[in-house]
């Protein structure tokens, strides 16, 4: 059998190349991701040679592209040029000879369901659709849900029976003129021409009826399921390629969403996730270059004038914008990989200071925040005995660990067993902004944390607001009944502390006591308040 012939597209933008997609890659011999940034004259020879109008495209003659290890590639070019000013690249390589038809239809088009590999350029799309009259063209990205499972219960065979019988339901379901591409594994393009929008959604609704209809294999059904990524465009002067990635784009959101379902694919939520992307980006870079660092703020028993801690906050000194809160990037990496990397980082760098700490003769445990994504990782509790272990001389309950209250309630099952595979290790674990989440008093009597961060929101009102006054005064009994301490977040004042103090809660932190501080100054402002603490010293206090 003739392999698929390949079939790239690369985005240029500045003689820069911006976008590439794996064809392209796999074409010229460079790892996925290896394209992206490189000048287009290191892999192409004779493009500047072929004007590019203004709009539109056109068809070049012979394009010789340099591969990755040195060698040459003939592909046959066509340039459009994109609302942005940009140009779209797309070149296939030029077949010669005898089995020059057969490979010219292999090259366009998929030898197991005979669909399109891809969708064809928009002139010929606004004749075959009739584009007219206010009609919209909508460019469909559909991705089947989980298709792993199929193939894995099925095999391979049984599984390219079901893309085959795919293939046949979305042409059935679809206008005669209408065009349908299979573009990846288990991955499907349509082109069909649409009054507006609602009608696209029942076309789209009746797409996925059709293949919600149980899939029949010898004497066993498969049932599948699909999200639909959507771009719908009135005037028909973008390139099909860009409407497929914004396509493509939006069935990300569609997934992301929990599947199953249609997205529209939104500028300005593209915007954004490009936005988050180059944040990310920017983020791992500053990773390795050392601009995160720690700050700490110091936890106290305001009654006895002691300093019993302090919580590790993350900070980024970036280049250009300055000091960083982590309300300006975490969000940007909470479903991303990189949240865990920072986490683990923000492990490791904590007991590296606690360590320094206590051989400069200031002994204080340190809290780090975990996020519930890193919590989850397989690996989370081994990577923990191994950052422990490099610090043998730290005591027990050194470290500790807190987890947001919504994420206990989330997965309790998972959230039990990780904390006692800290406990195992004399890492402690608290539950941080107490109070936020509905289900807590259920399920707080089988969760062994060890203490409770009471919530700011309701700290902030303890000095005369009475509701306030009432719910901490509730979870101070409930702790204390269950052997849990209990710890204020945002004590703001001197005020706030006696206020707290009054109730029975003698832990706090806020800016009333300290702000997030360098790791260096954190010494002297514990011997500091220590000598002459803000709420003075009990009589009965060590």
């Amino acid at each position: 059998m003739l392999a698929r012939t390949l079939s790239g597209h690369l985005t240029i933008c500045e003689g820069q190349i911006l976008w590439a997609d794996e064809d392209a890659h796999q074409l010229l011999g460079y790892p996925v991701g290896a394209l992206i940034d490189l000048p287009f004259s290191d892999v192409c020879i004779n493009a500047s040679g072929i004007p590019v109008p203004a709009r539109g495209g056109v068809d070049g003659p012979d394009l010789l592209l340099k591969t990755h290890d040195g060698g040459t590639v003939r592909v046959d070019a066509r340039a459009e040029r994109m609302d942005d000013f940009c140009v779209l690249w797309s070149f296939s390589p030029v077949a010669r000879g005898a089995r020059a038809g057969r490979i010219d239809f292999l090259a366009r088009h998929d030898a197991l369901t005979r669909l399109p590999n891809r969708i064809p350029a928009v002139e010929e799309l606004r004749e075959r659709l009739n584009l007219r009259d206010g009609r919209m063209l909508a460019v469909c990205y559909l991705d089947i849900d989980r298709f792993r499972d199929v193939n894995d219960r099925f095999g391979p065979m049984g599984g390219d029976t079901v893309l085959r019988e795919v293939a046949r339901r979305l042409k059935a379901g679809l206008p005669h003129e209408a065009v349908v591409a299979r573009v990846g594994g288990d991955e499907f393009a349509l082109a069909v021409s649409v009054g507006g929008r609602q009608q696209c959604e029942n076309l789209v609704a009746q797409l996925l009826a059709r293949l919600a209809h149980p899939f029949r294999l010898k004497d066993d059904t498969a049932r599948l399921r699909a999200s639909v990524g959507v771009a719908l465009m009135a005037d028909a002067e973008q390139p099909t390629e860009v409407m497929l990635q914004h396509a493509q784009h939006a069935v990300f959101f569609a997934k992301r969403a929990g599947g199953s379902q249609l997205h529209f694919f939104d500028a300005s939520q593209a915007l954004e996730e490009q936005e988050s992307l180059a944040l990310r980006r920017a983020m791992a870079e500053g990773m390795a270059r050392g601009e995160f660092w720690l700050a700490y703020q110091p936890k106290v028993d305001m009654r006895c004038g002691r300093v019993i801690g302090a919580e590790a906050l993350i900070r980024w000194r970036h280049p250009a914008y300055g000091q960083l809160q982590p309300g300006d990037f975490i969000p940007h990496i909470e479903n991303h990989e990189l949240v865990e990397q920072l986490g683990d980082w923000a492990i490791g760098e904590a007991l590296r200071q606690a360590a320094a700490w206590q051989a400069a003769g200031t002994g204080t445990s340190v809290s780090v925040n975990i996020n519930p994504r890193q919590m989850q990782r397989s690996d989370f509790i081994e990577r923990l005995g191994e950052h422990l272990a490099r610090y043998p001389a730290l005591p027990a309950g050194t470290l500790e660990l807190e987890i947001l209250e919504t994420s206990a309630i989330k997965d309790f099952a998972t959230v039990t067993r990780f904390i006692e595979a800290c406990k195992s290790f004399g890492v402690p674990v608290a539950m941080d902004d107490f109070g936020t989440g509905y289900s807590s008093l259920t399920y707080l009597r089988r969760l062994p944390v060890a203490a409770l961060k009471l919530d700011q929101s309701f700290v902030n009102g303890v000095i005369d607001n009475a509701e306030d006054q009432a719910i901490v005064k509730g979870i101070l009994l409930l702790a204390k009944g269950l052997g849990r301490k209990a710890i204020a977040e945002g004590v703001e004042s001197v005020a706030h502390g006696r206020a707290l103090m009054a109730l029975g809660c003698t832990l706090g932190q806020g800016y009333g006591i300290a702000r997030p501080m360098e790791p260096d100054a954190l010494p002297g402002w514990i011997a500091d308040y220590e000598r002459n603490p803000l709420w003075g010293r009990a009589d009965d206090c060590d």
